[in-house]
């Protein structure tokens, strides 16, 4: 027989006789009731069989039912908590992934701000690169800003002379701010070259401002990467503030020169101690202020940025006093106002190229006429053989004055104060003289003496010089490469309307004024070119017979 609890099901056997009464399940603990089991008589005598006790099962089948239940309910029941507890440890762990992963991305953005965006879908194209091909770099530094500037080439006769001077990148639109003096001698084969070696075309002109000797150039194409200059600066720098000037002075390309400012002041005070000076011949304003310095400028500097210790711009070198050796700056505030006015101008284009004039050389127009019979006779009184630096100033002093005599009578161009037939007069006399020179005062001795004088005076813009060359290249137009001293040293003589013939290997006196344009010359098959001094050379006279065809040897043009 067996007990079959009522609460849990739980099943034991009952040993026989069981015993009535109360008892504890020991699958549940809880208490139960066991009645007597056996056999009973009916009161009425019959025999009939009694139903099963509490919690006794009444045969094996019974029995044997209600443990299946039983152990199907045990498993179920298994199951349900092994199913809870399995979601409830995958549930801990989604949350605990979910705060890692924020917390680190919170971390990694506390470090470098680094966002983190969905992930872009395979289909779509990549962004674009963050770079644009006109990159423009504002320098910092006097080494950057030696990147910015850039040096004008213009060719001149023939197409192997080349004048320069220097400007600069301002902007973002590919503009070279320059003098205006170099714009107007340029032809359409001018070119830029920058300090890394490229060169560029120059597609025209922006604006010019003959008054302040200031000009804007548009370059054809732009470079990939450009640096500019800094032209904030809006103050007036202190006396004795240090100051840089990069240029190509005589063609020292690139080249770096320091010094202080020496003087600020205006127009208006330059023209009170020079009445003659540059800036009242192009009609500067009165107010317009000049930054005088020491920083070392020669021809080439033209056009080139003056600049502080930081890269910036405090004016644009525009002319140098010829003997004092003092530079002198526009101030940068006029360059920023004519980029303003030149915002949307149309660019002009450069002129084709033109045969050589003298309208543009600019020497001083007021001479001392009564210096020249002096001055003529200490250089025939020392038989043209300077053997002191004074010496050879009074003789290079008069070619100065005989020069600028000539080329106002050329030009037709008189000052009103001086009556022009003085100046005829002056000029005629002067040819006549140089013509009667005897060729044979310049002997061997005297060549030398006289060349070795010359070849050191060729840094003195606007000076006199006297020598005795050798013509080096064929006549080409009004202008003729000839060679000085050992070396020998090059010069491009600019000659009058009315040259004299002149042939190769000729030996000539010439009595010129030292202009302050420099040319690039090539010789022959000669790679590596080379810088002549451009000569104003109104009397250029042959010493020697011209030689024949036959004799003349073969010395290639320039």
């Amino acid at each position: 027989m067996t007990w079959v609890c009522p609460y849990c099901q739980g099943r034991r056997p009952v040993p026989p006789p069981a015993t009535a009464g109360q008892a504890v399940c020991p699958y549940c603990r809880r208490p139960v009731v066991i009645t007597q089991v056996g056999e009973r008589k009916s009161q009425k005598g019959s025999e009939k069989p009694s139903p099963p006790p509490m919690g006794v099962a009444p045969d094996d089948s019974f029995h044997d039912l209600r443990t299946r239940i039983i152990r199907s309910k045990r498993q179920t029941s298994r199951y349900w908590w092994l199913v809870g507890f399995g979601g409830l440890a995958c549930l801990g762990a989604l949350i605990g992934g979910v705060w890692w992963f924020d917390s680190t991305q919170q971390r990694l953005g506390r470090s470098n701000s680094t966002k983190v965006f969905p992930a872009t879908p395979e289909k779509q194209p990549p962004p674009p690169l963050r770079w644009s091909p006109h990159q423009v770099f504002v320098a910092r530094t006097l080494e950057q800003a030696r990147q910015a500037v850039v040096k004008i080439e213009i060719p001149l006769e023939a197409g192997a002379a080349v004048e320069t001077g220097t400007g600069f990148f301002i902007g973002d639109r590919g503009w070279i701010a320059t003098n205006n003096h170099l714009v107007e001698n340029m032809n359409s084969r001018a070119y830029v070259r920058s300090a890394d070696g490229q060169t560029y075309r120059i597609a025209g002109v922006v604006i010019q401002a003959p008054e302040m000797d200031l000009a804007i150039l548009q370059l054809a194409e732009r470079p990939a990467k450009t640096t500019i200059l800094d032209l904030s600066y809006d103050g007036t720098p202190a006396l004795g503030t240090e100051v840089y000037a990069i240029g190509h002075p005589y063609n020292v390309d690139f080249s770096l020169s320091r010094g202080v400012v020496s003087r600020v002041l205006t127009t208006a005070e330059l023209i009170q101690n020079f009445p003659d000076h540059i800036v009242a011949k192009i009609h500067s304003p009165p107010n317009m202020i000049w930054i005088q310095h020491d920083a070392k400028i020669s021809p080439g500097n033209s056009g080139g940025p003056l600049l502080d210790g930081a890269g910036r711009v405090l004016g644009v070198n525009t002319f140098v006093h010829r003997l004092a050796q003092y530079g002198f700056a526009s101030h940068i505030r006029y360059l920023r106002d004519l980029m303003a006015r030149a915002k949307d101008t149309p660019v002009r284009p450069l002129p084709e190229p033109r045969a050589p004039s003298l309208e543009n050389v600019a020497p001083e127009q007021i001479v001392d006429l009564a210096q020249i019979d002096p001055l003529w006779k200490a250089a025939t009184g020392m038989g043209w053989n300077p053997q002191t630096p004074d010496q050879y100033r009074q003789i290079s002093e008069l070619a100065r004055i005989a020069n600028i005599v000539k080329y106002l009578q050329v030009r037709g161009q008189i000052p009103q104060s001086v009556p022009p037939e003085i100046i005829d007069r002056a000029a005629t006399q002067l040819e006549s003289r140089f013509m009667s020179l005897d060729p044979n005062l310049f002997s061997a001795a005297v060549t030398d003496k006289l060349n070795s004088f010359a070849v050191q005076s060729l840094n003195q813009v606007q000076s006199g010089i006297v020598c005795v060359a050798t013509v080096a290249s064929p006549l080409q137009g009004q202008a003729v490469l000839v060679a000085v001293g050992e070396g020998p040293r090059h010069l491009l003589l600019r000659l009058r309307p009315d040259p004299p013939p002149l042939q190769l290997s000729q030996r000539v006196f010439v009595a010129g004024l030292i202009l302050p344009q420099v040319a690039e010359i090539r010789l022959g098959s000669q790679k590596v070119a080379e810088q002549a001094p451009v000569i104003l050379a109104m009397f250029v006279i042959p010493l020697e017979r011209q030689p024949s065809a036959g004799d003349a040897p073969a010395v290639p043009g320039f």
